[in-house]
């Protein structure tokens, strides 16, 4: 059964030639943000985490920063500094639910059930410890931080890193650089993230799925919001390309300049081992760049320095599994416009990354495609439900 967030369909022809291998049709409903109209913007802002259950930190976010750009309502930058550590605490767990629940189930491994139990209250914990009552993503959020809590809950976070993910402190482990030091250190644990990189290297997986777009670039305001003005506006977000080209946004593109994901991508392009590696470099930098974004809040509330937003109703994060983009109208203090471009969109496109990635796969059997598949949409957008079939 479908949910909000819908399901794609992909649908593998191996035996065809390259250019009809894999057919990708969705059923996303990418216009359920048109529930918006007529609603006020805290009604709005309260329908959010409702309407979506995957990266809600990221849609509520970016939800609110829209609307407050539209409202001419400059945020305090420590409430912004706030909100980019609930965004990555939310893309830390993303993450982890899929070293620690997907990894094992993929590659028949043992799932740590221990590690687990920090997943479910790590944004609640965050939320109570940054803004009063929890509240974050409301017109009248109050800052109120916890440092105390904070630093516990970051602490707690690297450890269970080290403990269930890396085996070594984060930052010692963002000290592997090269293929030959990756495949030492994953050798010498069982955990799922070693596991999993052993078993896609000594199966000769590592360049499979490769594929090699660009990566989606700073859309330009006015560009952008011209063509979600535009008459083909639904067409635009549901199959967006860009002056024409398809594009990549995702975990690994914001980790492209990182030495290991440099090198793995040297060594053997951007397929299924350097997507897996790239997660989890993202990962293991996640507990330092919180530690900075605490030390930044304390400037932040005592010096702030203002934003000026745009009037446009235009905003973006970078969500887990790529950039998320929210564009709000009002008129007469009602929403009139509310249109949601999602990574999903750009990385499924029917002609773009995905496809690209599948009819890249060289399996020995029908059997072996579909499962190299599975790995592979799940190392690109491991979020997303979707049908696949192998005919």
């Amino acid at each position: 059964m479908n949910t909000i967030e819908g399901q794609i369909d992909i649908d593998l022809y191996p035996h065809n030639s390259d250019a009809e291998r894999v057919d990708i049709s969705s059923s996303r409903p990418v216009q359920a943000s048109r529930v918006m109209v007529g609603k006020s913007p805290d009604e709005a802002l309260s329908l959010i985490p409702l309407l979506f259950n995957i990266c809600g930190v990221a849609q509520a976010r970016t939800s609110l920063r829209a609307i407050q750009d539209q409202m001419a309502i400059s945020p305090h930058p420590a409430e912004e500094i706030a909100r980019d550590m609930l965004v990555l605490t939310e893309t830390a767990r993303e993450h982890l639910f899929r070293i620690l629940v997907d990894w094992p189930r993929l590659f028949k491994l043992d799932q740590d059930e221990q590690a687990l139990s920090l997943l479910g209250r790590l944004i609640p914990d965050c939320k109570q410890a940054l803004f009063a009552d929890g509240d974050a993503f409301t017109l009248d959020s109050q800052l109120q931080v916890d440092r105390t809590a904070l630093n516990y809950l970051i602490d707690e976070l690297d450890q269970t890193l080290q403990q269930a993910v890396f085996h070594r402190p984060s930052k010692d482990w963002l000290k592997i650089y090269d293929i030959n030091a990756l495949m030492q250190w994953a050798r010498e644990y069982d955990g799922p993230a070693a596991s999993a990189l052993v078993i896609i290297y000594d199966r000769g997986w590592s360049s499979q799925g490769v594929a090699d777009l660009s990566t989606l670039p700073v859309l330009d305001r006015q560009e952008l919001i011209a063509q979600l003005d535009a008459a083909d506006a639904d067409d635009f977000i549901a199959h967006p390309r860009w002056h024409g080209q398809h594009y990549e946004t995702s975990c690994l593109i914001r980790q492209l300049r990182q030495p290991l994901i440099r090198a793995l991508a040297g060594e053997f392009h951007i397929g299924l081992l350097t997507r897996q590696a790239a997660r989890l470099v993202e990962l293991a930098r996640i507990p330092q760049q919180l530690r900075d974004l605490l030390a930044r809040l304390g400037s932040a509330e005592t010096n702030p320095v203002e934003e000026t937003a745009s009037g446009h109703g235009l905003a973006s994060t970078e969500a887990a599994r790529g950039r998320l983009i929210h564009r709000v109208q009002l008129e007469d203090g009602k929403i009139s416009r509310y249109q949601i471009l999602a990574p999903t969109e750009w990385n499924f496109h029917p002609q773009g990354l995905i496809a690209q990635s599948l009819a890249n796969i060289d399996a020995s059997s029908d059997a072996q495609l579909e499962y190299l598949a599975r790995l592979m949409i799940n190392a690109i957008d491991p979020c997303v439900g979707f049908e696949l079939r192998v005919h």
